[in-house]
């Protein structure tokens, strides 16, 4: 009997070990050593147009209060980009009206990047964990 037990935790173990962000997106991979480190902060969903929408990027926690810019957005896009660098933590916010509302969202990403030698057809870096979703999900 304990020896079931102990396959199954190392069976667990083995599943959930992986190290996030393990899968490689090779449209996204650049094969040189000048990647391009961007934070893509997403704003818009298919479902609402927010109007007015206004994002803050922070270095760090938010309530440390660093603010790095704050972006108007005036035209429909659904994402923002902002320049980042790696290993280093962000927060943003996006503050917006719709049906007459205000309405907050946060989130956070820590950009990080891969050498990657076997998924794609050539050896490449691929930086990840540089995605910040701020649409509402619901309303």
């Amino acid at each position: 009997m304990k020896n079931s037990h102990i396959i199954v935790a190392l069976t667990l173990l083995l599943l959930f070990s992986c190290e996030k962000g393990g899968l490689t997106d090779c449209t996204k991979c650049d094969t040189s050593e000048n990647y391009l480190v961007q934070l893509e902060i997403y704003i818009r969903s298919p479902d609402y147009v927010p109007s007015n929408p206004s994002v803050t990027v922070f270095e760090g926690a938010i309530e440390d209060s660093i603010v790095l810019k704050r972006i108007s957005v005036n035209e429909s896009y659904s994402y923002v980009t902002f320049d980042a660098l790696l290993y280093k933590d962000y927060s943003a916010s996006v503050e917006f009206t719709l049906d007459g509302k205000k309405y907050v969202t946060v989130g956070a990403a820590s950009p990080k990047v891969r050498y990657d030698e076997t998924t794609c057809d050539q050896p490449c870096y691929y930086v990840y964990d540089n995605v910040i979703d701020l649409r509402l999900r619901y309303h």
